[in-house]
């Protein structure tokens, strides 16, 4: 059977990944970017990049983006800015600020430099150039992560695949359980036996835990105290031991 073609896109690490962190230095540095660059095309300088951070190091508007792109005749609609962003290719909005009486979203400081990064894929490497650039990396075990941090990077309330589990468990929030199938998606038979043992884990939640809570929650509120008493006195705070040596529950 022939193997899947895997598309240009599907090849470009999503943004937040610890490979896109790496190829973002990398790609201005690699030899068919520099030929690029000689040969005319709108690409940034590796300093250019730098300098950008520095000068916006509180963060980029879309003026601000827009106004440094134009400057290398880079043409890129807000519109795909923003598809781009849906399609986590490129940052989210950190923070917003008011200019003008505008609430502005405001983008990391190297936003340009992963816009350069997604629009150089696109538009100017080929498949191989992709390849050939992954490759320095997918050939070196320094470069390999394991699966809860790739999962990991693809969280967006929170970059703590733990703290996500609890609020898959407690409150039926589907990051965690998302993001799992999402990263695994091509290592299929980890990806289920990951989404198995999780379905588990809310399985046992919900069948012993709740209950725990359930117990501790009735005891709490058949005993009673006195409403003048706890408003004058206030509530001593008091040790484990204090509590094992008074009254028994």
């Amino acid at each position: 059977m022939a193997s899947k073609r895997i598309r240009k896109s599907e090849k470009i690490p999503p943004y937040r990944t610890p490979l896109r962190r790496q190829l973002i230095s990398l790609l201005p540095k690699s030899k068919e970017y520099q030929d690029n660059l000689k040969k005319g095309f709108p690409l940034f300088k590796q300093e250019e990049l730098e300098d950008i951070k520095k000068r916006y190091k509180d963060g980029l508007v879309w003026d601000d983006i827009e106004r440094e792109l134009l400057r290398k005749n880079i043409i890129l609609k807000k519109a795909t800015f923003r598809k781009y962003i849906q399609e986590n290719r490129l940052p989210e909005a950190i923070k917003y600020r008011k200019i003008d009486r505008r609430r502005m979203a405001v983008f990391p400081p190297d936003t340009v430099s992963h816009i350069n990064f997604v629009l150089y894929c696109y538009k100017v490497a080929d498949g191989k150039m992709i390849d050939n650039l992954l490759n320095i990396f997918t050939g070196n075990d320094e470069y390999y992560i394991s699966y809860r941090e790739a999962i990991e990077s693809e969280l967006s309330l929170c970059d703590n695949l733990h703290a996500s589990i609890l609020h898959y468990i407690c409150w039926g929030d589907a990051e965690a359980y998302d993001a799992i199938a999402k990263t695994l998606r091509y290592q299929k038979k980890d990806c289920k036996k990951a989404l198995t043992m999780l379905d588990e884990i809310d399985k046992k939640f919900k069948s012993i835990i709740v209950k725990e809570i359930s117990k501790l929650l009735s005891f709490l509120e058949l005993k009673q105290m006195n409403i003048i008493s706890f408003k004058t006195q206030g509530v001593n705070t008091v040790s484990e031991d204090e509590v094992s040596e008074g009254e028994s529950l």
